[in-house]
């Protein structure tokens, strides 16, 4: 299944950098945009902010790769 991975970079206390990925499937969210805007939204979640440990997000650099999946 086709998807969209969204990868928001993440810096710690002691300005150690990181990143936070999140995934999305293309069926819901067909458009970049749409996987975006889901992402800045969920990044703020408890449980995202708990993943990633306290880590400040940084979404002003997301990135947005797609994924083709191939099935034989």
């Amino acid at each position: 299944m086709a998807h969209w991975e969204i990868r928001i970079p993440t810096v710690t206390a002691d300005q150690r950098s990181g990143v936070q990925v999140f995934t999305y499937p293309a069926e819901t969210y067909p458009l970049q945009l749409l996987a975006k805007r889901q992402a800045r939204r969920d990044v703020d979640s408890a449980d995202a902010i708990r993943h990633r440990r306290g880590a400040e997000a940084r979404p002003e650099a997301i990135k947005a790769i797609w994924h083709e999946t191939y099935e034989f």
